[in-house]
């Protein structure tokens, strides 16, 4: 073995170690590819609902900003100026923040858990043990059914967070998924 050849594998070794570590530090503990990504088209709904709320708050902020400009002297362009800039925010959050959110998401289960990570700032990893699952709901509002999309409540017993949600699931597998964890959840009689 030459002494190239020992610095290649070193340095693969090197790198796969620092992706181990980047792994790592987005959720300590826990493999990214164990978790199951949530359907590629709830980028584009959650999109679509940042876009529909910002219309809406961007509207009332402009008969808000209305009635200011027409009540104090001089301060149009100043209104005009700050309803611009959250617009652009608005914007350029719903363009952003979508798929930032889509590649924290994901869930994986095994015999007795349910896991579910989410967070694009402030990491969240939710466990949710099937023995405690009390029934699970299947929820479309009508732009989930034009992507073809469901969201899935989880409600358990006797916890802080009583219900948890897996949102962006493909409709039919929602449903098979929700069947799932209803005959392998929890035996109480309820």
């Amino acid at each position: 073995m030459s002494l190239d050849d020992t610095s290649d594998r070193t340095q693969q070794e090197d790198e796969a170690s620092m992706d181990a570590q980047a792994i790592d530090e987005s959720m300590p503990g826990v493999p990214e590819e164990d978790f199951i990504m949530l359907d590629e088209r709830v980028v584009n709904l959650w999109r679509i609902n940042q876009i529909i709320g910002s219309v809406v708050f961007l509207g009332i902020l402009f008969m808000v900003g209305s009635f200011v400009s027409m009540a104090v002297s001089n301060s149009l362009i100043w209104v005009a100026v700050g309803w611009v800039m959250i617009a652009v925010y608005k914007l350029l959050s719903a363009l952003i923040y979508p798929p930032l959110a889509y590649r924290a998401y994901g869930y994986r289960m095994d015999d007795k858990v349910l896991e579910i990570r989410s967070g694009v700032i402030w990491k969240v990893s939710q466990q949710v043990p099937l023995s405690r699952l009390q029934h699970v709901d299947l929820h479309r509002g009508p732009l989930e059914r034009s992507f073809g999309l469901a969201t899935l409540s989880l409600h358990t017993a006797g916890t802080q967070q009583a219900v948890l949600t897996l949102p962006g699931l493909e409709a039919d597998m929602a449903g098979e998924f929700r069947d799932e964890l209803v005959s392998i959840g929890g035996d109480d009689g309820v």
